[in-house]
């Protein structure tokens, strides 16, 4: 486990236990609402974007005024990476100027930030999983505008922390590759499926289980990768979802069709001890 930097945080900050959670209206959102109930000790607020809208400073400093939380978990972000090709400038607001104002919020209210972001990150050149301290090269406009939101959190945040994960998805919340997979299996259809793109599918418990880890033990600041221990295509997360639900579709396996975006190929991250 890498040694907590204790000397970095301030009383306030280590005898204060609220955590504010943006963009708590999504997968990783609500599962941090179920999985929050465990961890007693801890103050949890959770803002779905209809109570704060991360583009508007005014209701940040608002919402960090009236909570005063030492922690800010910010899920909030523009996901979806064919509408930001077409989109480019919302996405652009969102996952780049929206962080730097959660940004400059901690930093002026002394609270740590974890920020999610992504493996679109990388280009998926390489040949084995991805290191945190692997060069960025985002392939399209999704994973620039979480390259550059990420990199401003490592530049500018007094108490930062980026948390990556790839291939996120949940069983029990939101509109996700794996619910979208079980939804046709159980309607009995034949499922096309991509098979040259390789990732890290990663359950949203995983990664909830791990910003827990930090929230509690404040480990050194920087970049963390969490992701699911198998390395797959599509097709073969696919196939694996069907089996352990017991169906048997037949899915068959399909070359990739960019539709105007580029993605990587081969994206797997390398998990972070901590």
């Amino acid at each position: 486990m890498t040694k907590i930097q204790i000397g970095h945080y301030s009383k306030r900050m280590l005898n204060n236990k609220r955590v504010l959670v943006t963009g708590s209206d999504g997968q990783l959102g609500k599962t941090l609402q179920k999985r929050s109930k465990d961890k007693s000790g801890f103050e949890w607020i959770f803002l779905p974007k209809e109570k704060l809208d991360i583009t508007k400073i005014t209701e940040i400093q608002a919402a960090f005024k009236k909570y005063n939380p030492s922690y800010c978990i910010n899920c909030a972000a523009f996901t979806n990476v064919m509408k930001s090709e077409k989109q480019p400038s919302l996405a652009h607001k969102i996952n780049v100027e929206g962080v730097k104002k959660i940004t400059q919020t901690c930093n002026d209210n002394e609270s740590i930030l974890i920020h999610i972001s992504t493996d679109y990150v990388f280009d998926g050149t390489k040949k084995r999983p991805y290191l945190e301290n692997d060069k960025a090269n985002p392939l399209n406009a999704y994973g620039m505008t979480k390259y550059l939101g990420e990199k401003h959190v490592l530049e500018n945040a007094n108490f930062g922390y980026i948390v990556r994960t790839s291939w996120l998805y949940s069983k029990n919340f939101g509109n996700n590759f794996y619910r979208n997979i079980l939804n046709e299996a159980s309607m009995g259809n034949e499922i096309k499926v991509v098979k040259d793109q390789y990732g890290t599918p990663t359950n949203t418990e995983k990664v909830v289980d791990f910003i827990m880890k930090i929230v509690i033990s404040l480990p050194k600041k920087g970049i963390y990768h969490c992701v699911g221990d198998e390395v797959m295509s599509w097709y073969d997360f696919a196939k694996k979802i069907v089996k352990e639900n017991n169906y048997s579709n037949n899915i068959i396996p399909i070359k990739s069709n960019s539709g105007g975006v580029i993605r990587p190929t081969y994206s797997p991250l390398k998990n972070t001890e901590i």
